[in-house]
């Protein structure tokens, strides 16, 4: 089942309102890596749609598609970037087709893969033939008379254009990501206005380089093609080994941002290293309210201990709220001061408890010693002294 799925960091209303709504469609099956970087991500909020590679098959995807795609124009509206993970794109009527298309030249993003150009003639004319493909960078009706553009070659490389106006994927080059290997590379053509922001190089023999990924801006809205199949060994795939692309997570999001035109990740750094802020701070919170609730049954006065938690999730707040504004220095700092100051609710926790414990310990202590004594008297007094032993007596029968 298609569910819309929400980071499960806690946030405030205020905050909700400045997430990016994002409309995710295509070949994202449960354990596709792009679920796992929009659920870890606070500033985006998505509902996916299973449109390619279904299981129960034609029938299934359309049923996820008439359930989880918008109904209206105005709820068309509430999303702010439309991602094309390859999807079967002719499940969608035309009128399905023509709400996306109005919705980015009404000034929403969007990025499409070039496996939506795939080999198989029903798949690439579908798209060619759509509406909303004017809308975006690639040639797409000319990508597909070639038969969907892919690469004779398997493996290529990144190359990020130094010279591209706005700082989307240059400042991740300081960072390695040019080394990374790809495949399933496909051919882009870029159109008439179109920038190009990265090239592919090395697996189209015939050309030095071929455009990666491209952008535009058509109307109000912003889009963008990337030259591979998001679901293999992409750029853009989940880093396991050293030897991939650690920073893909944050490529993807500084590519929504841009589509979104909101601000961008300039100091990777440091937004790379608050990515696992708030789920060390969750666990942190969860540990101390579970040793106030810990020294709670033993009767202790929490109080203050209470009011110290409460002004740590403000503290937490602060640092949410830093990171929706994209202040990711000002949210490091906040959250580093809370992580201090869990430190010292932690030590006046800990403080109760042992308060609280001491006198279970005194209780405890008096107890066994009672016992012990107790016990010992009566093992003095009947096996020792034995004061109130009395030998039995003896009868002769006559």
């Amino acid at each position: 089942m298609a569910l819309i799925v929400v980071s499960n960091l806690p946030l405030s209303s205020a905050q909700d309102e400045r997430r990016i709504n994002v409309l995710l469609m295509g070949g994202i099956g449960t354990t596709h890596y792009l679920h796992d970087y929009f659920r870890d991500e606070p500033l985006i909020r998505y509902t996916p749609i299973p449109c390619r590679g279904v299981p129960g098959g034609d029938a299934a995807a359309k049923k996820m598609i008439r359930l989880y795609f918008p109904r209206t124009y105005e709820e068309m509206q509430s999303y702010d970037f439309i991602w094309l993970r390859s999807p079967e794109y002719y499940y969608f009527t035309t009128q399905q087709d023509k709400m996306m298309y109005d919705a980015v030249t009404d000034g929403a993003g969007g990025i499409n893969d070039a496996s939506v150009l795939s080999m198989i003639a029903q798949l690439n004319l579908a798209w060619a033939t759509s509406l909303l493909q004017t809308a975006f960078p690639n040639e797409a009706p000319v990508v597909a008379e070639k038969g969907g553009g892919v690469s004779p070659v398997g493996l290529f490389m990144v190359v990020i254009n130094r010279d591209f106006e706005d700082p989307v994927l240059t400042p991740f080059i300081p960072f390695g990501v040019e080394k990374v290997s790809c495949d399933c590379g496909r051919f882009v053509i870029a159109r008439e206005t179109a920038k190009t922001m990265a090239w592919q190089v090395g697996n189209f023999p015939a050309y030095a380089k071929v455009p990666y990924l491209i952008v535009w801006d058509y109307q109000e809205g912003r889009t963008m093609t990337t030259g591979d199949c998001g679901g293999s060994q992409g750029w853009i795939r989940p880093p396991k080994t050293s030897s991939d692309n650690l920073y893909a997570p944050d490529i993807v999001v500084n590519l929504i941002l841009y589509g979104t035109k909101s601000g961008l990740i300039e100091d990777v750094e440091v937004y790379h290293r608050i990515k696992t802020i708030f789920t060390q701070f969750r666990t942190r919170m969860a540990v101390l309210i579970s040793l106030k609730e810990f020294v709670d049954k033993f009767g202790a006065n929490t109080e203050k201990a209470h009011i110290m938690i409460r002004d740590l999730e403000e503290m937490g707040q602060e640092g949410r709220d830093h990171y929706m504004d994209q202040e990711f220095v000002r949210c490091e700092e906040s959250m580093n001061e809370a992580f201090d100051y869990c430190n010292e609710v932690e030590a006046a926790i800990k403080k109760l408890k042992d308060e609280a414990l001491l006198w279970v310990y005194v209780i405890e202590w008096a107890v066994t010693t009672s016992v012990l004594i107790l016990s010992s008297f009566v093992l003095w007094t009947l096996m020792v002294r034995r004061r109130l032993y009395r030998a039995v007596k003896t009868t002769r029968m006559e």
